[in-house]
């Protein structure tokens, strides 16, 4: 169920943001970095994907030969829209780590179909670069980040964090035993410590105007129905 409930949300997305205009195309990586967040959900995806492409060896090859050099995040989304809600003061840290992602190649991701939401939501008016940061308004931000946090919610109480240190957690599920036969078992609980744990929504950090052009793409995906529920009735645990 939750597999289809976040494939329903990444089209739902991709529906609602397929006419903006951006400078994003194959073959522009700056973006693509090791600062990848991504839930339990979103790396399960990309389990199966490589299971079913036969790509198991490839992707325990690149797990247990690679280390990110990211920092951990301090906190995830929702623990932080929850201390903002709260009137707490906190910092959530920030993207430190600009090495490129392990799933590039010659400019472009092998595991496109699957990716996680932080990439397909990434996007930029104008063509990026080391010394060109992406420019996006504040209301396309606050957006994503809402959806971000219905993904998490979605994979709430379970891992949290990096690409490469999620993937490597769970790798102690049966079904991608080759890839945990590789990585070892030192490394993989090196990688689960460095994971956090995905929070339930408490409230968007939305405001008035934001709202307006975040409240068609919420609506929509919250209206979506999977096996005869609509994605809110599943999400609030109806």
């Amino acid at each position: 169920m939750k597999d289809k409930i976040l494939v329903a949300i990444y089209q739902r997305f991709e529906e609602w943001a397929k006419d903006r205009e951006v400078a994003c195309c194959k073959g522009c990586a700056t973006c693509c970095t090791q600062n990848v967040i991504v839930t339990a959900n979103e790396a399960e995806l990309i389990h199966k994907y490589i299971v079913e492409h036969n790509k198991s060896e490839w992707l325990a090859d690149i797990l247990a030969t690679h280390r990110t050099g990211a920092t951990r995040p301090k906190m995830t989304t929702n623990d932080f829209a929850k201390a903002c809600i709260d009137g707490k003061d906190v910092d959530p840290g920030s993207a430190d780590d600009l090495t490129p992602c392990l799933f590039l190649k010659d400019g472009a991701c092998q595991i496109y179909d699957v990716r996680p939401f932080t990439c397909r939501s990434f996007a930029s008016a104008t063509t990026c670069g080391p010394d060109q940061p992406a420019i996006v308004t504040e209301t396309y931000a606050a957006t994503i980040t809402a959806i971000s946090q219905i993904v998490e919610h979605l994979g709430q109480k379970e891992y949290w964090g990096l690409l490469f240190d999620v993937l490597t957690a769970m790798s102690d599920i049966s079904a991608y035993k080759e890839s945990a036969e590789k990585i070892g078992e030192s490394a993989a609980m090196d990688c689960r410590m460095r994971t956090l744990t995905a929070k339930p929504l408490v409230g968007f950090l939305l405001t008035e105007k934001d709202w307006q052009e975040a409240e068609p793409l919420i609506q929509s995906i919250f209206a979506t129905e999977i096996d005869g529920k609509t994605i809110e009735d599943t999400l609030n645990g109806k």
